[in-house]
């Protein structure tokens, strides 16, 4: 695994590469100071994709297998799901692995299932129905594992009916107001479909399961189906909270927190298409998750292409969870991964090292249209039996390139970028260079804003003159100066680094 003491600082946005200064020199002229050149670019790396890893070859999934959550705690995968088999009922099950690919469905003695316990399911879905599963430190052992669900609510001619499930509310009254010729207004009308509260579980150990007994959030007539998460930021020391929302009948991601798991304040929206995409774009869901190793913050989410009723999934990161960019407006994990011809991709949390070299997304991808079940008749379990799992996959730190496909200079100030003093061990660069291609490093003193005029101070010894060239691919380059590695003398220093590279990415950078 990953050394957490030098933890790789990955390149996912402008911020930390040092914007530079311009200003006035003695004669009056107008002089730079360490201002990026040459042309550099943002490129989200496409994802490799495996073959699906999970099939159904238990009773109890040959209806249904929808993982939801992997987990990584130590050397395990864990991985939740839901199942259903020939009885017709839901449940929530589990399973783990220690390369991703290879699951182990334990008996866990919980639920009874065909006459018997020996299988892994947890409970029926109806007991609670996880949207999102985390780890919490800072919980005491008995609720370290909480999750949330949301609860529905349909009326049917302003008269609640508790007793309506939601593929009923589909499959049975809406469509069969479809089928007697109701128009879109008679049906909003007369039938109602809502998710008004966000609920909460915890566990001491991921399996056995308390619910809370008062709702977490009540949010009055929103629509919360799928794809809620929630997470502990232990940066920010509070619970944090995605939640799906919408603006103007426009699908996007609403975001509330606080330091108590519940009683959260009213949502607020984080993120959202914008006017640089395309006019028929929503987003369908958030698929946040951490960065591993590091305080970054992510989103995979399925944007939604009403006018083709697909969807694909670009990248969003964020320095705090409130404000997002992206460093490039295309997918990072397509529609064809797998040289098939999905209609639709979903991601699901988290992003988690499967080996020293590679991190994966779990995702999902389904030939079937989005909107196919609007259709009257559809078979909505079928949809859900086409969907296929697998792995989208990048080499360690590698989400985002910065790229330069000629001679660019650039300096990654220490504050916003390196993150901490020196360790006083090595400058290591995650890297890739094409045929004739080099990266070379120097250490610097780090820019203030104060300094408007004053030359790039670099250290004697470790100078981008002194730097000796790297070429090739590698995930842990170790720069030396005329063959000097050690950076001891500088332990505990601030420092910033100079690049100076030809027809190469620069991924990450640990120091």
């Amino acid at each position: 695994m990953i050394d957490e003491s030098a933890t790789p600082r990955p390149i996912l946005d402008w911020y930390g590469i040092w914007p530079g200064h311009t200003g006035a020199g003695a004669d009056g002229l107008g002089v730079s100071q360490d201002t990026p050149t040459g042309e550099l670019r943002l490129r989200v790396q496409p994802a490799e994709d495996s073959a699906p890893f999970i099939q159904s070859d238990r009773p109890w999934e040959s209806s249904l297998l929808m993982p939801f959550c992997v987990i990584r705690e130590g050397e395990v995968l864990r991985m939740w799901y839901r199942t259903a088999g020939g009885d017709s009922k839901a449940y929530i099950a589990y399973a783990e692995s220690a390369d991703g690919f290879d699951w182990h469905r334990p008996d866990l003695g919980l639920q009874e299932y065909g006459g018997t316990r020996s299988n892994n399911l947890l409970h029926p879905a109806d007991f609670f129905d996880f949207h999102s599963i985390f780890v919490d430190p800072s919980a005491p052992s008995t609720e370290r594992y909480k999750g949330i669900s949301t609860q529905s609510e349909i009326t049917v001619d302003g008269v609640r009916r508790d007793d309506v499930t939601e593929g009923e509310f589909f499959d049975d009254l809406v469509t069969g107001m479809v089928e007697r010729g109701c128009g879109n207004e008679e049906i909003a009308k007369r039938l109602e479909l809502w998710h008004p509260y966000v609920t909460g579980a915890v566990s001491c150990d991921g399996f056995a399961w308390q619910v809370r007994q008062s709702p977490l959030m009540h949010l009055g007539k929103t629509h919360l189906d799928t794809q809620n998460i929630a997470a502990f930021d232990e940066a920010q020391g509070e619970y944090v909270v995605y939640l799906r929302g919408r603006q103007d009948d426009r699908r996007a991601v609403v975001k509330t927190s606080g330091q108590d798991f519940g009683g959260w304040p009213a949502p607020r929206f984080v993120f959202t298409a914008d006017t640089l995409d395309p006019i028929d774009d929503d987003v369908y869901d958030s698929c946040y998750c951490r960065y591993p190793g590091t305080d970054r913050h992510l989103m995979f989410p399925s944007f939604y292409h009403r006018g083709s009723a697909t969807l694909d999934i670009p990248l969003a990161t964020s320095r705090d969870g409130d404000l997002w960019s992206r460093p490039e407006r295309r997918p990072i994990i397509g529609r064809e991964q797998a040289g098939l011809p999905y209609m639709a991709v979903y991601a699901k949390p988290n992003l988690v090292p499967l080996d020293d070299g590679e991190w994966g997304l779990m995702y999902c991808g389904t030939p079937v249209s989005h909107d196919i079940r609007r259709y009257p008749g559809c078979d909505r379990g079928e949809i859900l039996r086409s969907f296929e799992y697998r792995w989208a996959t990048w080499e360690r730190d590698r989400l985002v390139a910065l790229e330069a496909p000629g001679e660019a200079r650039f300096t990654l100030n220490n504050t916003a970028m390196i993150g901490a003093p020196c360790r006083g061990r090595e400058l290591k660069l995650n890297f890739r260079t094409e045929p004739g291609g080099w990266i070379r490093a120097g250490l610097v003193q780090p820019q203030t804003p104060y300094a408007l005029v004053r030359p790039q101070q670099a250290y004697e010894g470790h100078s981008l003159a002194e730097s000796d060239p790297l070429s090739g691919d590698d995930l842990s380059g170790v720069v030396t100066w005329k063959g000097k590695r050690d950076l001891s003398a500088f332990r505990g220093r601030p420092l910033s680094v100079s690049i100076h590279m030809n027809r190469a990415k620069l991924y990450s950078v640990s120091l």
